[in-house]
């Protein structure tokens, strides 16, 4: 009888387990098909899937925030003031940091975060919520599977920012006329065990954002390695029709030097055609990694990228064009004062195609639109994106030249920016966050520019000679990066010897007193006193205070 018992027990144990996989399957079919949040959630679909993934699946630990970030703030510009109005995804759901894209669709601004998750923000309910499409066709779950092979250790989880340069979504565009959605991406070859960059694109129901098909495969790139995904580029432009621009980056593979091998798709501007799957040209060639990609009114299509140690470039794609990477550059190695070429001496770009702008310093390029119905001020001007500077950039173009450049401190890492129908300036940042950019109307109607932080960190202020990220040995001053994170005087800057005598850390209350009299607190300090009023100072400590800490600014 004893054992007439433990029979029917192993039997209902049995039972159970079996129910709970048919429940599993069940449920991962319908949620796959319906709701598609992550690509890491498809093993539901299957038992067996369940089993080879439970492992790999463990490493996938989202940030989440729960701080409810939603604050306003002012920046300010030469010819407008600015307000800014934040709003965090991270806050709402678990995300990767680092890296992804946004589009605009209509009321909503579309989302990809670095791994592949998609969602949305209504602007008319001012909430986030995921997209309902089916998961983006990466491979996520075969190369975390194979990924401890592959590194030949195991690695940090891939949903840190200490992976972000392990496996990327790169880019989303909304199709507007043909209501899809593209996407460029990391997509893993499991018979290789390497990377390469796919476009794919779904199409969408625009009332609802809820998929209206499934994932389309148009584009797929040579094969690289990963790790390599911070020199991928990956953005796509568009203008209606059944054409795609794709800028690709090299992947750090100089040798051979393929981003001058028309044979490969490595370094190179493409058009992909949206209705004939693997059906592309070369536009132009020579890139390092373009990291920014738009259509202008006029139809030209304008591209940042950015160099080694100086040579961010702004330029125009024409058909045929080479810009000369890696054979030329505008900037050098890291750790010399040359550049491996026996083409033009260093910083010469002979006879390639010239960029219409570069930096030096590099600013580490991210987007570049080109501003229409913000303000009569700025309308026609591009706008640049930062990550290394934290900065935006105004330019302004005249006879197919740069008047000037025009810095605007932001003070966080800008991926992404794009605009609204009613001319907002959306930004999409490392660490996130949505931010939203506007014209402080009352202010410029008072004419008047406000004092304080604002006024201080911008060009005219601190900016004018200080910086965000690694210090350059021919910077006019110090970085003010991880300034209350650090010895007084520990950077690489050429510090005064009254300066390097100090000890300690800064503090607010050091800063205050060097920025009330600089010569007073460091004998010999280079840095002038500027009279600063008391409440000027005090704005100034509290914004490097709330700066974002990096390590350096060496992310890209």
């Amino acid at each position: 009888m004893i054992v007439h018992h433990v029979r029917r027990a192993d039997v209902f144990r049995t039972a159970r387990i079996l129910l709970c996989f048919v429940l599993c399957f069940a449920a991962g079919a319908a949620f796959n098909k319906y709701v598609g949040l992550s690509a890491t959630l498809t093993f539901v679909k299957s038992p067996v899937s369940y089993l080879q993934a439970r492992r790999s699946l463990q490493q996938l630990r989202y940030p989440h925030d729960q701080r409810g970030i939603s604050t306003s703030r002012h920046a300010d510009s030469l010819l407008l003031p600015l307000v800014i109005n934040e709003k965090r995804l991270s806050d709402s759901y678990p995300v990767a940091k680092f890296s992804g894209a946004i589009a605009v669709a209509g009321t909503s601004v579309l989302i990809v975060d670095r791994l592949g998750s998609l969602y949305r923000y209504d602007l008319t309910t001012n909430a986030f919520e995921p997209l309902h499409v089916p998961p983006l066709p990466n491979n996520l779950q075969a190369y975390l599977q194979q990924r401890p092979s592959l590194a030949g250790t195991e690695r940090v989880n891939l949903a840190s920012t200490q992976a972000k340069d392990e496996f990327r979504a790169y880019d989303i565009t909304f199709l507007s006329d043909r209501s899809e959605i593209a996407v460029a991406y990391d997509q893993f070859d499991a018979t290789l065990g390497k990377l390469r960059t796919a476009v794919s694109v779904i199409p969408i129901d625009v009332t609802t954002f809820a998929a209206a098909g499934d994932w389309r495969l148009i584009f797929i790139s040579d094969p690289y390695a990963p790790g390599t995904a911070l020199f991928g580029g990956g953005r796509m432009a568009y203008r209606g029709g059944d054409r795609l621009c794709l800028a690709l980056g090299d992947h750090l593979i100089n040798n051979p030097r393929v981003a001058q091998d028309s044979a490969t798709t490595f370094g190179k501007i493409v058009e992909i055609d949206l209705d004939s799957v693997g059906n592309w040209r070369q536009l132009s060639k020579g890139y390092r990694n373009p990291q920014g990609l738009t259509f202008s009114k006029s139809g030209q299509l304008i591209f940042t990228q950015q160099g080694p140690r100086g040579g961010d470039e702004l330029g125009i794609v024409t058909a045929g064009s080479n810009y000369g990477f890696p054979d030329v550059t505008l900037g050098t190695h890291y750790d010399r004062y040359d550049w491996d070429t026996t083409v033009a001496p260093a910083g010469r770009l002979a006879g390639y195609t010239a960029p219409l702008f570069g930096w030096v310093p590099s600013i580490a390029t991210s987007q570049v639109i080109e501003i229409n119905n913000f303000d009569p001020r700025w309308d026609g001007d591009l706008l640049v994106s930062s990550l290394k500077a934290s900065s935006l950039y105004r330019l302004r173009l005249d006879g197919g030249r740069v008047l000037y450049s025009e810095q605007i401190w932001i003070g966080q890492r800008i991926r992404d920016l794009a605009q609204t129908k009613d001319g907002t300036i959306v930004l999409w940042t490392d660490d996130t966050q949505l931010l939203f950019v506007s014209v402080d109307r009352k202010l410029l109607a008072l004419n008047r520019r406000l004092s304080g932080a604002g006024d201080a960190i911008d060009n005219g202020g601190c900016l004018g000679c200080h910086h965000f990220g690694l210090t350059n040995p021919g910077d006019p001053g110090p970085t003010l990066s991880n300034l209350f994170d650090r010895p007084i005087a520990s950077d690489a800057f050429p510090y005064s010897p009254g300066l390097r005598a100090r000890q300690g850390k800064w503090t607010k209350a050091l800063l205050a007193q060097f920025l009330t009299n600089p010569s007073e607190f460091a004998n010999g300090s280079a840095m002038p006193t500027f009279g600063f009023s008391p409440e000027q100072i005090e704005n100034i400590v509290d914004a490097l205070a709330q700066a974002p800490r990096t390590r350096g600014g060496l992310e890209q």
